[in-house]
């Protein structure tokens, strides 16, 4: 791709920052020129950067600003004007419209890559890049730059793949998720969810000390939809609010029932998505809900996940203060998962975290991480905080664990999710046979 001009004088149809065209008029221009160049096989090329945010948080806006700005003058530089179009979709999202014989992607990114090598910042900077070959000049522009998106989504943040074409799987799982949505608000109105608990274990009293409530959705034509399927769907288009308070008003249900009957329970943890951050009323909700339960605090344990930690730091530290001021314990799922779990542990006052199972799953094939679990355990222990491994599922993997010291378990080596009536049959053996044995 020769450059052969340069772009008009910066405007409103322009980018103030990048000069690349703005969203709006990309649309409109890209539909012009597909629609005038039918005869010339196209491409909508969507790009991003790795970790954008953490550049801005780590150094300054000036910073991130100065990178769109490089990436930008070259994406001039390349873009042939007569045939191709770019613009900056928003923060560091770039769109192309270009010849697909002209598109070189491997190339595009290589050169990327030394423009913004050459800019001397010390962070791993990275582009990567989804792909529509257009076979369809008459769909809507927004459509095109949603399928690239798709094939972006797929390989973001993988260090071995940089970029992806959009496929017919992709199509499929599109169809697949517009049919998720659709079912979303009669699922929940006619109570096709329901909870599973997966009970959580201490190995040396081999008793129940508390279980996480889990979402199953089982549809009166499809049967059960697996939670990796509906879950992703809700966290993209905000459902997953409601979908949380569902569940956890399905715990405290759940929980009252059983004192009702005079039964022994255990806390149940529920997981707050990232989401409900957003939501101002969510303290007030939880307190409204263990009110009409007549439920203590303590009945109730929030989870949340290590990667709302790298979202807004500042914002999930004062709800969980505000949280433990309430009286909630507060877990961190998956710790470990993500780049951030010392700062997460020196910042955050956190009763228990739960060790991510791709810890676990390593244990037998290398002894790095049997060092890593026991210097996990041993630092909690040491900030006064709990410690779940889960993903439990081996004999041999529940003996180290153990021998750890002061560790609860969570996996199916003990026991899958259950159930309401399987879980509360599992409580009643371990509680109420301990209780009539003292």
């Amino acid at each position: 791709m020769k450059a052969e001009g340069v772009l008009p004088t910066i405007g409103s149809k322009y980018d103030p920052l990048t000069g690349l065209y703005n969203r709006d008029v990309f649309y409109t221009e890209a539909q012009l020129l597909l629609g005038a160049r039918y005869d010339t096989k196209y491409s909508i090329v969507c790009m991003d950067i790795s970790c954008f945010k953490i550049i801005n948080d780590l150094f300054h806006v000036e910073t991130g600003n100065v990178i769109l700005q490089a990436a930008a003058n070259y994406l001039k530089e390349i873009l042939n004007p007569r045939t191709s179009l770019g613009c900056r979709a928003d923060a560091d999202h770039f769109i192309l419209c270009v010849p697909s014989a002209e598109l070189d992607i491997e190339k595009i990114i290589k050169d990327l890559d030394e423009v913004i090598k050459n800019l001397h910042i010390s962070h791993n900077i990275l582009f990567f890049a989804g792909i529509y070959p257009v076979d369809n000049i008459h769909l809507p522009i927004h459509q095109m730059c949603d399928r690239a998106g798709m094939a972006l989504r797929r390989i973001k943040g993988s260090y071995l793949t940089r970029y992806a074409y959009y496929d017919s799987k992709m199509r499929d799982q599109m169809i697949e998720e517009l049919l998720i949505t659709g079912n979303l608000e009669i699922a929940l109105r006619e109570r096709q969810f329901t909870i599973f608990l997966q009970p959580i274990f201490d190995p040396h009293k081999n008793t129940v000390v508390s279980a996480e409530a889990l979402v199953r959705w089982f549809h009166p034509i499809h049967g059960m939809v697996s939670p990796g399927k509906f879950v992703p769907v809700c966290e993209r288009n905000g459902f997953i609010v409601r979908l949380d308070r569902f569940v956890w008003e399905e715990a405290c249900r759940l929980q009252r029932k059983r004192l009702d009957e005079h039964k022994p329970i255990v806390p149940i943890s529920v997981n707050l998505s990232r989401l409900n951050f957003y939501s101002t009323d969510l303290t007030e909700f939880l307190s409204l809900l263990l009110e009409k339960y007549d439920l203590e605090t303590w009945m109730l344990k929030l989870e949340v996940t290590e990667s709302a930690y790298t979202d807004n730091q500042v914002q999930l530290l004062d709800m969980i203060s505000t949280f433990k001021n309430l009286g909630f314990s507060v877990l961190m799922d998956d710790f470990g998962s993500g780049y951030s779990s010392l700062n997460m542990l020196k910042d955050m006052p956190l009763d228990t975290i739960k060790v991510d199972m791709a810890f676990i799953r390593e244990l037998e094939k290398s002894p790095r991480v049997a060092t890593i679990l026991k210097f996990i355990v041993q630092l909690t222990n040491e900030l006064g905080m709990g410690t779940v491994i889960e993903g439990v599922e081996t004999q041999t993997q529940a003996d180290y664990v153990a021998s750890l010291g002061d560790v609860s378990i969570q996996g199916y080596y003990f026991s899958r999710p259950l159930p309401i009536k399987d879980y509360e049959k599992l409580l009643d053996k371990y509680l109420l046979d301990t209780e009539e044995t003292e």
